[in-house]
């Protein structure tokens, strides 16, 4: 994919999250990088793991150049997902929770929750498992018993 085509990807998927979500379209377009499974894994993993892309704020979105994101939507939804964390980077959304790792859980609960709503409108029937590895409680969390 071309940089004028994934330019208009990353629109396209901007303008998909403000009707599923709300959040505005921003002015500008994070830079999105695609490389290697084991750049990203250098990158952010201690090791090997099962990262497709991610965020930074300073740097923008980093996906796996395996993704066909030309003509599959799921692929699509990945890139979506990372995009809901700049969105929510740039609102300051969940950074007046206590901790890191709430921040964390918070902002990967809601971008899968975006990502599943666009798989559903598209009739799409996979998950993204890695909801399935965000923890349930942080630790600190208070039982309610």
């Amino acid at each position: 994919m071309d940089a004028a085509s994934l330019s208009a990807l990353v629109a396209e998927l901007f303008l998909t999250i403000k009707l599923l979500s709300g959040y505005p379209v921003p002015d500008t377009q994070p830079t999105v990088t695609r490389v290697s499974k084991e750049t990203m894994q250098t990158m952010i993993c201690a090791g090997p793991c099962a990262v497709r892309a991610f965020y930074t704020p300073d740097k923008g979105v980093y996906i796996d150049e395996k993704l066909d994101l030309a003509s599959d939507y799921f692929a699509r939804s990945v890139l979506m997902h990372e995009l809901v964390h700049h969105l929510q980077h740039v609102a300051g959304k969940f950074d007046d929770l206590d901790t890191p790792c709430r921040r964390w859980r918070a902002k990967e609960v809601e971008a899968h929750e975006i990502q599943h709503k666009y798989l559903k409108k598209l009739r799409l029937t996979q998950r993204f498992i890695a909801l399935d590895t965000v923890p349930i409680t942080c630790p600190g969390d208070q039982d309610d018993d």
